[in-house]
């Protein structure tokens, strides 16, 4: 057994340039003893050669597995000394052929260590290695993906390329990735969906002529900052989804069966802004509320370029009271709690206008930077306006469900018949009848997929426009809108093969990978598996 072991481990040193000094093995592990054969070494600031020894250091470091057991090398490494003077660099390491500066695996085990990780969990990757002989920690495989993903690779597209957006954590944080066309691999993942960087990302790349995206007229102006020569094709599906919106829905209306239910109203952020204000101007005794809110009205009327003499008129006070009050301190006259509660008015608003109303559900987003009494003194007149609003919300929808069930007409059903013309419902046949505006609508929709699939007998572009524009229905006027806006694009997208599906295909696997690390895959190990568990690019990258 030691003798066939030495036999393949010399085999082993010879292609590392390094000596043999002696081997040992146990149950589970071999362990080599050796030092390196070169008799100097290359400064890697400088390059110069140097055959000055300055000392010497042991490194292990962790082979692939060697006749069923793991294999660890302790190398006897030689550190030296450069001899050029303005070299900044005084001692170095010498460089070794089976593993990078500071690393614990050789590049053989480091490839299949990045394999492994990339196309599975962190645990299962650390069993799947253990078979293999290799020992590593799920947070070393964590950390070894986070290296990768921390920047986008320097890449080499076809020209042709296309960018949609998935959720990173849904409503919250969303991101974006680049995709070729040709090569059909992601190139390129960025934290946000609407950045700079995106733009940068282009610019930096101008053999790109082609760019597919979705209707989404924020990529429309970043692709254009970029270079105003990429055509931009919009994604013939995204297109029909958007007229399926704008068209189905007035039918559905007309058949009597979309239950109309209400949103919760709720103030935006500068209403909510100012009624806080008021709260918080109105607390204390009667002569200091009168003082704070004389401040407040005279500063806002002079912010709207009134003179003192107009402050004053509007206000039914003596122009010296006016000046008086607009050179107060204002924190002097606060109270402390005003203060507090005026510091965070900003923020309460911001809770308020994204639909909480109550103080309860405002104080548990805040995180207890206002005591809960405050709170609810600062939103006395928000709660005393959209409380009574908010109970007919929920009595208007809790009546609308409680109604008994009809046969509705499918959204698929109406869909159809408006692409086709031809249904066999007798409810879309019988409202065919009593309401002229659908025929319209259904021929506009007709047209447009014909304009859009460039079919026999389409209409241009120009007569697509002018016919939607006449339509009866709001709805349709409002789409051929949004097509006039985004023309060049449209046009684009009737004329070439090119769409998004490759990018729907991109976004459907992220989404596997997200559910497969339990969606708590940080934004760089993102990155790395979406980008690098596809590509075939070397694997030697730089991790420092």
């Amino acid at each position: 057994m030691i003798a066939q072991i030495k036999s393949r481990v010399k085999e082993i040193c010879h292609a590392w340039h390094i000596s043999l000094d002696g081997v040992t093995s146990s149950e589970s592990v071999i362990t080599l003893m050796a030092h390196t054969t070169g008799k100097s070494a290359r400064c890697p600031c400088c390059g110069r050669r140097s055959t000055f020894v300055h000392s010497h250091r042991l490194r292990k470091i962790q082979g692939t597995g060697l006749l069923g057991s793991r294999t660890l090398l302790i190398l006897d490494v030689r550190h030296f000394v450069c001899t050029n003077k303005e070299c900044g660099q005084s001692i170095f390491s010498e460089p070794l052929a089976m593993a990078r500066p500071y690393g614990r695996h050789t590049y053989e085990a480091e490839k299949h260590i990045r394999h492994e990780a990339l196309h599975q969990t962190a645990r299962k990757a650390c069993e799947t290695l253990a078979m293999q002989h290799i020992q590593i920690s799920q947070s070393a495989l964590i950390h070894t993906l986070r290296l990768m993903g921390r920047v986008n690779p320097e890449v080499r597209t076809s020209g042709y390329v296309g960018l949609d957006d998935f959720a990173k954590w849904k409503g919250h944080k969303y991101m974006c990735v680049i995709v070729d066309h040709y090569t059909r691999l992601p190139l390129a993942v960025f934290d946000s969906r609407y950045g700079q960087e995106i733009t940068d990302w282009l610019k930096a790349h101008p053999e790109i002529k082609v760019v597919t995206r979705d209707g989404s007229q924020s990529y429309a102006s970043i692709i254009s900052a970029a270079s105003e020569f990429i055509i931009q094709v919009s994604d013939r599906f995204h297109l029909m989804q958007a007229l399926k919106r704008d068209a189905v829905e007035p039918i559905r209306l007309l058949l009597g069966q979309k239950k109309e239910k209400m949103q919760y109203p709720c103030p935006t952020e500068e209403k909510a802004y100012k009624a806080i204000v008021g709260d918080i101007c109105q607390m204390g005794e009667k002569k200091h509320r009168e003082r704070v809110m004389l401040y407040y009205e005279a500063r806002r009327l002079r912010d709207e370029g009134k003179s003192i003499a107009e402050t004053a008129r509007i206000m039914g006070v003596k122009s010296q009271i006016v000046h008086k009050a607009l050179n107060t301190d204002i924190r002097k006259l606060l109270s402390q709690e005003q203060k507090q509660a005026l510091a965070a008015a900003r923020e309460i608003a911001r809770v308020v206008s994204s639909g909480c109303i109550s103080p309860p559900s405002v104080l548990g987003r805040l995180e207890g930077k206002l005591p809960s009494r405050l709170l609810a003194r600062c939103m006395r007149s928000i709660v005393a306006k959209y409380k009574p609003l908010r109970k007919e919300v929920r009595l208007h929808n809790k009546a609308l469900g409680e109604q008994k069930k009809a046969v509705k007409v499918k959204g698929s059903t109406i869909w159809k018949y408006i692409v086709t013309g031809q249904t066999g419902s007798k409810k879309l046949l019988s409202l065919k009848d009593t309401h002229p505006e659908v025929e319209q609508v259904v021929q506009v929709c007709m047209r447009f997929r014909k304009m859009l699939h460039d079919e026999d007998g389409a209409p241009t572009m120009d007569e697509w426009l002018e016919e939607a524009a006449a339509c009866q229905v709001g709805e349709i006027r409002d789409f051929a809108e949004y097509i006039r806006k985004d023309r060049r694009a449209v046009e684009q997208a009737c004329c070439t093969c090119f769409n998004n599906g490759l990018l729907e295909g991109t976004v459907n696997k992220t989404k596997a990978i997200k559910r497969s690390m339990f969606n708590r895959a940080n934004a760089d190990v993102l990155r790395a598996k979406v980008l690098y568990s596809g590509m075939k690019w070397d694997w030697n990258y730089h991790l420092n």
